[in-house]
């Protein structure tokens, strides 16, 4: 068995898996090589949500702005890759989308590198599961307005197992709220 150190630089990402989860399942960690982007691959001998699946990726994102192309630290068919079983995509995407934030005006620069990320999640396929409109983040000034930057897609193979994706908690100090994704 190999260990694959962590990558350079600190982590923007994490993802906390519950002692009780950890009791009855198996994880692993799966380490993409960048510190912008960390998945967990969960493992039932006994099969999830009452499936012939036995296995859950969840993948966490930050995508960092960048100045050069393609504008974020993650490459769209990095963050969607085509899994044939479960696999939910989450975290904060720092983009902006009509499909997300319908009142969103947005610049044709900011829809292009959107839209490669929204074109590459339905292609492979994923569904977005955010309500369109429900804001994520409520910045601490008053010129900003709220905005949905924190985004979650689910695979074919998991959106079936979905039962309601929202924003019912308050905001934990951060300008980002808490999102709850029900399976």
């Amino acid at each position: 068995m190999s260990f694959a150190p962590p990558p350079p630089g600190r982590p923007r990402v994490a993802i906390y898996v519950s002692r009780t989860l950890n009791q009855h399942l198996s994880c692993s960690t799966v380490l993409h090589g960048s510190s912008d982007m960390i998945s967990i691959d969960v493992f039932s001998p006994a099969g999830l949500f009452g499936s012939p699946h036995r296995s859950l990726r969840v993948t966490s994102v930050y995508l960092l702005r960048t100045n050069s192309p393609p504008y974020r630290s993650v490459l769209p068919e990095r963050v969607f890759s085509f899994l044939s079983y479960p696999h939910l995509v989450l975290g904060d995407f720092n983009l902006h989308h009509p499909l997300a934030d319908p009142c969103c005006s947005l610049s044709e620069r900011e829809f292009t590198i959107s839209t490669r990320y929204f074109d590459a999640g339905f292609e492979a396929p994923y569904h977005i599961l955010n309500t369109p409109g429900v804001y994520t983040r409520f910045p601490f000034d008053t010129v900003s307005r709220p905005s949905v930057l924190d985004l979650a897609f689910a695979n074919t193979a998991l959106s079936s197992f979905v039962s309601s994706w929202d924003t019912p908690l308050p905001s934990t100090g951060s300008d980002h709220v808490p999102c709850v994704i029900t399976l």
